[in-house]
């Protein structure tokens, strides 16, 4: 079941960079429908969804990968962006204060 994971993965992201947003998404809920706390298949459909200007259906999906794996920087970005795209700043800058606490470092923070 973990290669079936990895590769809906591999072509989910083959299918994102190739523009065709609704394929990938499909990938990434067959992934999330397997494994729901897959912490790529969650963030990148968040993603998806703020590309397309969910930006409120985009926060499940983006806490979910945030919750599973605090450690990536991207994932922090992406839902302090996120929240910042809501003006929810007040909630944005606590998260930017968790994400450095934890250790989050470069341009981005």
């Amino acid at each position: 079941m973990e290669n079936v994971v990895h590769e809906a993965l591999l072509k989910g992201v083959e299918m994102h960079r190739a523009g065709q947003f609704n394929l990938a998404k499909q990938l990434y809920s067959s992934v999330i429908e397997i494994e729901p706390k897959q912490p790529d298949a969650n963030h990148n459909i968040g993603v998806i969804e703020m590309d397309s200007g969910n930006i409120a259906a985009a926060i499940p999906f983006l806490g979910a990968a945030l919750e599973e794996n605090p450690d990536n920087g991207q994932y922090w970005v992406s839902f302090i962006d996120a929240l910042i795209r809501l003006n929810a700043i007040d909630e944005a800058r606590d998260m930017l204060i968790k994400a450095k606490q934890r250790g989050a470092k470069g341009e981005q923070f």
